[in-house]
């Protein structure tokens, strides 16, 4: 009981300190991160990017939580059990910052969900399927209940999902392999012209807003390529094109810096990648085409193999999550888009899984 007691007080404390903030220069918002033994959460300052851990986190959910998602009003989210193979609706108490589940779970169809991705209308979320290889739509009801719509038999497992466009790719690295699929009514119906092969090896896909631009890493050859996306939605054929240049080099010297993940910016000017065996990351200029160029020879150093990554929707941070040294690395974004460190770690128990901030 005094246990209890405890926890409720400190929870009213966290409570008031978010109220007394807000109108202060030195707002907050939340902090999220997936882990196998639960949800961690944190209260970001908006400022210096210093984070302070949630009294009641970690939150527990399902079993083996992996993949997570925060809607765009960012008091929901869903998240992905792997033990259990099924996926939890959360809900957000945007004033305590307390995770709250919502029950029944709902079956993913498959084995070993683990990335999760919404759409841009938060309609419709994907969900990849590691061991059974497959993925699994959800039509998402207005108070963020899933219905499933369908699951798709992939040909691998599928590693990473991005969707732009009204289509949804998707990396197959045994078959250095990227499958893209129009999207309809939660149904994946394969494009004609679809896959790809990349000969420099499938790391994981991002793809611009307006599906104009894919880059898909190269753990193995060091380097991203990149292509031209056109589409015909009449014929429901994908043509994909290098880009000038490509496969462009992660890094301007010789050491190996096994790319693994990338993110664009909003405007989609620059792209982040990190670098996993060099423990860095790298950052690029889009040009008009396409095409990258290094703003910098300077790398930002990460921590160890450095893989989740996360932009804060309210500060220019750059959220890095490093699966070796189990930690966060916060980056501030300077003018020119260049990363500049915060000086914050977020130090964890467990490997990161997913990354999420509210707004």
């Amino acid at each position: 009981m005094k246990l209890r007691h405890t926890i409720s007080v400190l929870s009213l404390l966290a409570a008031a300190t978010a109220l007394s903030s807000c109108g202060s220069s030195h707002s907050t918002h939340l902090l999220y991160v997936s882990t196998g033994q639960g949800i961690y959460g944190y209260r970001l300052d908006n400022a210096t990017g210093a984070a302070n851990v949630l009294p009641s986190a970690p939150f527990i959910v399902g079993n083996t939580p992996a993949g997570m998602v925060i809607d765009s009003s960012g008091q929901r989210g869903y998240v992905a059990n792997q033990s259990d193979n099924t996926v939890s609706l959360i809900n957000i108490d945007s004033t305590s910052g307390v995770v709250s589940e919502v029950l029944p779970r709902v079956p993913t169809g498959g084995f070993s969900p683990q990335q999760l991705l919404l759409d841009e209308a938060d309609q419709t979320l994907f969900v990849t399927n590691l061991l059974s290889n497959s993925i699994s739509t959800f039509s998402v009801g207005a108070s963020g209940g899933l219905t499933p719509q369908a699951t798709t038999p992939f040909p691998d497992s599928p590693s990473s999902i991005a969707f732009a466009g009204g289509l949804l790719f998707a990396t197959a690295p045994n078959l250095s392999r990227v499958y893209v699929y129009s999207v309809s009514s939660g149904n994946l119906t394969p494009l004609v012209g679809s896959p790809i092969i990349v000969p420099e090896g499938v790391g994981t896909v991002t793809v611009d807003p307006s599906a104009k631009y894919l880059y898909v890493t190269n753990p193995s050859n060091n380097s991203i390529s990149g292509y031209s996306i056109q589409f015909s939605s009449g014929s429901n054929q994908i043509t994909l094109t290098l880009i000038p240049g490509s496969p462009f080099a992660s890094s301007t010297n010789t050491v190996a810096t096994a790319p693994v993940t990338s993110i664009l910016d909003s405007t989609a000017t620059h792209l982040y990648v990190a670098n996993s065996a060099a423990g860095n990351m790298s950052v690029f200029s889009v040009g008009t085409n396409g095409s990258l160029t290094a703003t910098t020879s300077v790398l930002s150093p990460t921590g160890t193999n450095p893989r989740v990554l996360a932009f804060d929707p309210v500060s220019t941070y750059l959220l890095v999550g490093n699966l070796g040294s189990r930690t966060i690395t916060e980056f501030s974004i300077k003018a020119d888009a260049t990363l500049s460190s915060t000086g914050q770690t977020v130090n964890l128990s467990s490997v990161p899984q997913a990354i999420a901030a509210t707004r």
